[in-house]
């Protein structure tokens, strides 16, 4: 049983109505915050399936069923989950955020992701639900059913259990995590944290990005390259197309390959392992299109994957300087580093700072120096690297106290 609460009533079957879902929106509005999840398959198609939809309000949780209701009755949903007069309580939402964009065509707004709020509070980030749940109420939940058969109907008891407690016990967990992080004075930093989560889940996708994730790519030169960027933006558009997984449409390897042999003629492409005769009959030309764009790129314009080169022992050291600084500062304010920062862009950070005259742009556009991670890290990194900063860790009691103090006038 939660600390700060009663638990919320549970239902017998599922939502699969038009006429029932209305009926739930109605509560979720005059309710003004309710937490959801969702359930989805993703392995056999370009976008997720989405199977399940879970809400809870301190009062009664709600399990709707998207197979079974027409798509337009869902979009009540959506638009509650795009209302900012509402909030919103998930665990690690990200997909959830993007699957609602996808499903709604809104971006939820008014979030509060108790992952992040996890974080927020030292506590561990990113963390399970089950933790999070343990933590605040020392229950134990099944853990079981991640991977689930969700598109199946009925589902199993075991499926509806574990169903239900994705949503039941946030809206208490909400209320408390929220009155420890308005104690520590987190709250406009959490409220940031999740609008920005929001947003990267429902970023559209750079196609002129996606060759950077094929395996391999920085075996290739810079003219290989360009026609692997055209050719990876087309393997997304064909897999959106025919609602495919990417390696469906096309391997890694077999695409590398192309990109390194760089074909003139469709008739090249089935010479090339693992590449599929049908891919080769429906989309050749297009294929061979792709590797023609790419080689016509001007070479100012081709992109390169080169390793940086070898960091000097300076940087290092810099860099493992500023990462000791880093934890200490964020445990300080009881927040998780890895909420805030990471150990790569403490190196880049070093990188930046360790010249002479740093440009300031580069600096100022720096992750760490943007946002709310800004006014939690970044300054206090750079008063620290002023020598206006002091941090300390202390053992006291057999654990660790980590804080930070700024220097007198009189030091």
């Amino acid at each position: 049983m939660p600390r700060s609460g009663k638990l919320p009533a549970v239902p017998d079957d599922l939502i699969s109505t038009p006429e029932a879902l209305v009926a739930v929106c109605e509560h979720l509005r005059a309710a003004k915050r309710f937490a959801f999840d969702t359930e989805f398959i993703g392995e056999n198609t370009y976008y997720p399936v989405l199977c399940l939809v879970q809400v809870a309000t301190t009062d009664r949780v709600e399990l709707i069923d998207p197979l079974a209701l027409p798509r337009p009755a869902l979009q009540s949903l959506w638009d509650i989950l795009a209302d900012p007069a509402i909030e919103k309580i998930c665990h690690a939402g990200d997909q959830d955020i993007e699957i609602a964009w996808l499903q709604g065509g809104y971006v939820p707004q008014n979030v509060f992701d108790t992952q992040i709020g996890a974080g927020m509070l030292g506590i561990a980030y990113p963390t399970a639900l089950w933790r999070v749940v343990e933590h605040f109420s020392g229950i134990i939940l099944d853990k079981a059913h991640t991977y689930s058969a969700w598109n199946r109907r009925p589902l199993t008891k075991a499926q509806f259990a574990y169903a239900i407690d994705d949503v039941r016990y946030l809206p208490a967990i909400h209320c408390e995590m929220l009155q420890r992080i308005e104690s520590l004075g987190h709250l406009t930093w959490m409220t940031a944290a999740c609008e920005d989560m929001c947003k990267e889940a429902a970023d559209p996708i750079d196609a002129g990005k996606l060759f950077t994730k094929v395996r391999g790519a920085g075996s290739l030169n810079a003219v290989q390259l360009a026609v692997l960027r055209e050719l990876a933006a087309l393997r997304e558009q064909l897999a959106c197309d025919c609602d495919l997984p990417l390696k469906r449409i096309l391997k890694d390897d077999p695409l590398l390959a192309i990109a390194a042999r760089m074909p003139e003629k469709a008739a090249a492409l089935a010479a090339i392992r693992d590449v599929p005769k049908q891919l080769v009959e429906a989309y050749g030309n297009e294929l061979i299109e792709a590797v023609v764009r790419g080689r016509a790129v001007p070479k100012e314009q081709r992109p390169s994957l080169r390793a940086p080169p070898e960091d000097s022992a300076a940087v290092k050291r810099l860099a493992e300087t500023l990462w000791v600084a880093a934890q200490t500062i964020c445990l300080g304010q009881s927040v998780t580093p890895a909420l805030v920062t990471c150990q790569n862009e403490i190196l880049s950070l070093a990188r930046i700072l360790h010249k002479k005259k740093p440009p300031a742009t580069s600096l100022e556009k720096h992750p760490i120096m943007i946002g709310w991670r800004r006014e939690c890290l970044g300054e206090k990194l750079l008063q620290f690297l002023q020598q206006n900063l002091h941090v300390q860790l202390v053992m006291q009691d057999g654990s660790l106290h980590a804080g930070f103090t700024k220097r007198s006038d009189n030091e």
